[in-house]
């Protein structure tokens, strides 16, 4: 019975068993199904939300200007506004986005423009941002940045505007693009006119009648294409319709094109098509432009020299005398003569370079004079005619307003219906009554408010015998000039040490080469002080005056000049005056940070430097001091190209200067090590031992001190290797001078030895590092080692 009953027992346990194995394969077979049904349902219900994803759309867009002279189509209706270019001579639109600061900043300056050409431009504004727009469907790859100016000619022909977005320079632009060609009828007009721009482009043409032919077509299409890349007209284009006058030129026939540049004229043999005879301007005017009004100094420093004025441009003058009085001198420095051409360029350079009635006696005198008598007759004028004419419009209509229908809401303002310089397909529609007389008068009212906006002109001091300066041709040497904008460029001036407001005029001139900058002595620009400026430069005389800034800014308020205050640090401010005097010290290790305000990781810099010269502050024979690099001129071999630098001059070797490398992380440990690559041992023991100190009472000041003691061990064995090898020289050497510089050796090793010794024996009495680190530096004294 027992065995049976254990039989069955044992068989029933099987039973449970495998019943048990059973149910939990079944569980996991039913869990499998019920993750694979729940990942289905998961995956379907993520789809279907995806495709019927639903996105709110923004606030409707409003309109970006509330001006009267500004139709804005702030829904981005394309259509709408080309229907609207259709029907006038000229329209102005800012393609914009309502969100971009950029658009915000040149918002105020656009309704500027459209309150002075109100009445000859349509001005419209487009939103190329909203979406789902005409605009931004129809111009996505086009308007690719905002805001985008563009001045319409018609319907078929655009300028775009890509200078300084201010309102001066736009209306210079768009003056230039309504007045694109000047007529010139005799030689004395064509060499004014070159001496107003750089580069003139004539067309000398035989004009019957009215009509210019295909060659007026293609000289007006060129200059709206020059200015898109010459927004200030640096490059003039003019006609000449004298025909009589062609044979003083060397212009045997008609049409024909010629460029004159400031040293020679080229005549255009190519096809007559825009396309090709604007790629032949440009080719030849790269060069030549960009010696007097490049925007960038570093290609013409790679060539050689480079003179540097910076004076204030007004877009909207015709004549700035500092600009001229620039042009002049590089005349002379590149004009040789041989007395031998009959070269018609030779009456140019004696007009220009002797002045000709241009440049007499008391010019500058009579030029105010003459503008202000000038402003004064269009004061007069303007006053007169706008009591005449008053015409409010409505806000409303104007939205519905081109140059068409103008007339019927305003009918005093008739005459500005038209332009005075109109394209060439449009001269045939003036055959109205008394059109001349409508064109003088709307001329008078355009000059007259430009003049009534542009300032007076700024005049140098006029010497009447100017200093003559070496040609190029007698030195052979290359030289560049070079004219910026004061107000665009101050910040460029005041990296070169030049403080324009203090400047007469705001006006400075500097020369670069590869090593320095040499500036005008003189607070006032002349000829004279230019050209002698250039002379010496020629000559060899290059040394420059260096600007010192006695009183620096300090980073930080615990920054003291208390030496004897154990608890302070003193980082010494240099300047240009006092630079020399305490890096070249022969008895101190000068550790110099060159700093800059326009820089923000100097601030980061100056608490490591501020900590680690605290940390050494009980060592008498370092200096930390600081310098401003950017209102401190100093030697071409002490001038940091970056901010922040330090420099670390040796004492009694201050030819081994060393300068962090800049491809190292600059810390705390890689500063100190630095210093202590550059000295030798015994002033490295003081440096670690001070160093170890901002450990305090940590394992690791313990750690820090056991390395000072591994370098005092490997010093004594480097000096005591050195004593030995002076022995064995002391003892075969014959000569006497030699003997006595082996002996002077001898005592200083000896001297180094002691020092060393008492510095090993006395670091495991150290109670406190700062203490031990006087010590130590006491020690040095006495020994004569510092």
């Amino acid at each position: 019975m027992t065995r049976s009953s254990e039989k069955t027992l044992e068989e029933n346990d099987d039973v449970n068993a495998n019943n048990k194995v059973h149910k939990l394969s079944t569980m996991f077979i039913v869990c499998r199904a019920i993750f694979f049904i729940f990942a289905a349902i998961f995956a379907a219900y993520a789809s279907i939300l995806h495709s019927n994803q639903k996105t709110q759309r923004g606030s409707p867009a409003e309109p970006f200007f509330d001006h009267p002279n500004i139709r804005d189509f702030y829904q981005g209706s394309l259509s709408e506004l080309m229907h609207e270019i259709t029907h006038v001579d000229f329209s102005f639109v800012m393609f914009y986005a309502p969100w971009d600061a950029d658009c915000q900043d040149v918002k105020q300056e656009f309704i500027k423009v459209s309150e002075f050409y109100s009445n000859k431009v349509y001005f419209a504004a487009m939103n190329c941002w909203e979406p789902g727009s005409e605009c931004q469907l129809t111009f996505k790859d086009v308007v690719y940045h905002f805001p985008q100016l563009v001045l319409y000619i018609g319907s078929h022909k655009a300028a775009e505007y890509k200078g300084i977005q201010t309102a001066d320079h736009i209306i210079r632009f768009i003056h230039s693009v309504i007045h694109p060609i000047t007529r010139i009828e005799s030689v004395p007009e064509l060499w004014h006119l070159r001496y107003l721009h750089d580069v003139v482009l004539v067309g000398h043409f035989n004009f019957k009648g009215i009509i210019g032919g295909n060659a007026y077509k293609v000289l007006y299409d060129t200059s709206l294409r020059l200015a898109t890349h010459d927004h200030e007209r640096h490059i003039a284009v003019a006609v000449f319709t004298n025909t009589k006058e062609n044979d003083a030129l060397d212009v045997d026939e008609s049409p024909s094109l010629v460029l004159y540049l400031w040293n020679k004229r080229v005549k255009y043999k190519g096809p007559i098509n825009a396309l090709s005879v604007h790629k032949w301007v440009l080719q030849h005017t790269e060069n030549d432009m960009s010696e007097l009004n490049s925007n960038t100094i570093l290609p013409h420093i790679k060539k050689g020299p480079v003179m540097v004025m910076f004076t204030p441009r007004n877009p909207l003058s015709t004549i700035i005398p500092y600009y001229h009085l620039l042009r002049r001198v590089a005349m002379n420095f590149n004009y040789c003569t041989n007395g031998t051409s009959s070269d018609p360029e030779d009456d140019f350079f004696t007009y220009v370079l002797k002045f000709g009635s241009l440049y007499h006696a008391g010019y500058e005198e009579e030029l105010i004079k003459a503008d202000k008598l000038e402003r004064e007759e269009c004061s007069r004028f303007l006053k007169k005619r706008r009591m005449q004419t008053q015409c409010i419009t409505p806000h409303q209509k104007w939205h519905n307003m081109t140059c068409q229908n103008s007339v019927g809401f305003c009918p005093s303002v008739k005459f500005f219906k038209y332009s005075e310089s109109l394209p060439y397909n449009r001269l045939k529609k003036w055959t109205l009554y008394g059109a001349p007389e409508q064109l003088m008068e709307a001329a008078k009212v355009e000059k007259c408010t430009l003049l009534e906006r542009t300032p007076l002109p700024l005049v140098p001091k006029f010497l009447k015998n100017p200093l003559e300066t070496l040609s190029s041709c007698k030195i052979n040497s290359s030289f560049s000039f070079i004219a910026l904008d004061s107000h665009e460029y101050s910040h460029l001036a005041n990296g070169l040490g030049i403080q324009l407001k203090k400047m007469r005029h705001r006006t400075s001139v500097v020369i670069f080469d590869d090593e320095e900058v040499l500036k005008i002595n003189s607070n006032e620009v002349t000829e004279t002080s230019v050209a002698n400026m250039l002379s010496r430069f020629l000559s060899g005389e290059r040394e420059k005056g260096l600007r010192s800034m006695k009183d620096s800014v300090n980073f930080h308020n615990s920054v003291k000049d208390h030496q004897k205050d154990v608890t302070s640090v003193s980082i010494m401010e240099l300047n240009t005056l006092s630079f020399s005097d305490v890096v070249l010290n022969s008895t101190q290790n000068v550790v110099v940070l060159f700093h800059s305000p326009y820089c923000s990781f100097c601030l980061g810099i100056s608490n490591l430097f501020l900590t680690i010269a605290y940390l050494l502050r009980n060592i008498r024979d370092i200096t930390f001091a600081r310098i401003d690099g950017e209102l401190n001129d100093l030697p071409w071999e002490f001038t940091m190209h970056s901010y922040p630098s330090i420099l670390f001059f040796p004492s009694k070797r201050k030819s081994d200067s060393r300068l962090f490398p800049t491809s190292s992380p600059l810390n705390l440990h890689s500063l100190s090590s630095f210093i202590l690559s550059n000295l030798k041992i015994h002033e490295r023991i003081s440096i670690m031992l001070a160093l170890c100190s901002r450990w305090n009472n940590n394992p690791e000041a313990e750690m820090c001190i056991q390395d000072v003691r591994t370098s005092l061990i490997d010093g004594v064995s480097q000096k005591l290797a050195q004593y030995r090898s002076t022995l064995i020289k002391l003892k075969y050497s014959t000569s006497h001078d030699c003997k006595y510089h082996l002996r002077q050796k001898q005592r200083r090793l000896l001297k180094i030895l002691e020092f060393l010794k008492v510095a090993l024996l006395h670091l495991p009495r150290i109670q406190d590092i700062q203490f031990s680190v006087i010590f130590l530096d006491d020690l040095k004294s006495k020994l004569t080692l510092s």
